[in-house]
């Protein structure tokens, strides 16, 4: 009976894995080939071209948004590291009043709609003249989320490694750097991942606040082929691959740091 049961259980996960690759081997296979029909999917090797990719990347507009976007997620990730592991450190493990009190008003902000503070913040970026530049882009990115798991794995730390570097004449910032971080590089990694694909496909965002080619990033050039080529389904498929590749490289060379991070910062569900 239990072999049984097993067997069903495989069969379930073996089909619902199969329906969540579909769309994207669909995406995959409809991009090496030239067609206006989006139902004309088939495995015929003879009909695969790769002329699709050499038109994107020989396009200087889309090469712009694509280094766009690996410039503003970068940078994304390595401010939201500096502010997450500072803030996270500094409500963990240092001690000054209201800290439990601002610590739960950023849990609070969390529960706050991406959507419900686009107005506002546009009109503090036009009013600070920050249109059109990556400032716009980068700033915003940091949120309560990235403090939160890196609190959450700072509070694991015993406090008699903190002490004994005390002792040894270490500062506040060499704690945090030489024996705090090196311990939470998993949660780092984690926090990592999730700005590095919530910046990578973020569409809303530079939608209102670029105007400029110059400073547009890759989900708006997907955008923009499915305006301009709607007729080629290969050439929109090929876009939305070589959007959907990058982050989903990233996550998988980080997947097992991933996973430990999301141990250690108490998300494991």
């Amino acid at each position: 009976m239990k072999k049984t049961s097993r067997l069903l259980v495989d069969i379930f996960l073996i089909i619902t894995i199969l329906l969540c690759i579909l769309p994207f081997l669909y995406m995959i296979l409809m991009s090496l080939k030239s067609t206006v029909n989006a139902y004309d999917f088939d495995f015929a090797l003879s009909k695969l071209t790769l002329k699709h990719y050499k038109n994107i990347f020989t396009n200087s507009t889309f090469i712009r948004y694509f280094f766009n976007s690996v410039f503003v997620a970068i940078s994304g990730v390595l401010l939201t590291l500096f502010t997450s592991c500072t803030a996270g450190f500094a409500f963990a493990k240092l001690k000054f009043r209201g800290n439990d009190k601002l610590f739960f008003l950023l849990i609070l902000s969390m529960l706050v709609p991406s959507g419900a503070i686009l107005v506002p913040l546009y009109l503090v970026v036009r009013g600070l003249g920050w249109v059109n530049t990556f400032r716009a882009l980068i700033l915003p990115l940091p949120t309560a989320f990235g403090v939160f798991v890196m609190r959450n794995a700072i509070m694991a730390i015993p406090e008699e490694l903190i002490e004994s570097a005390k002792i040894d004449g270490a500062t506040t910032s060499k704690i945090l750097r030489t024996v705090i971080l090196p311990l939470v590089k998993s949660s780092m990694l984690t926090v990592a991942i999730f700005t590095f694909i919530g910046a990578w496909n973020n569409f809303t965002w530079p939608l209102i606040i670029t105007t400029d080619d110059a400073y547009r990033t890759l989900p708006l050039a997907l955008k923009a082929m499915q305006t301009q080529y709607d007729t080629d389904i290969g050439l929109t498929m090929a876009c939305a691959t070589c959007t959907f590749l990058p982050p989903f490289i990233f996550y998988l060379f980080l997947q097992s740091k991933f996973e430990e991070g999301m141990s250690m910062s108490g998300l494991k569900g």
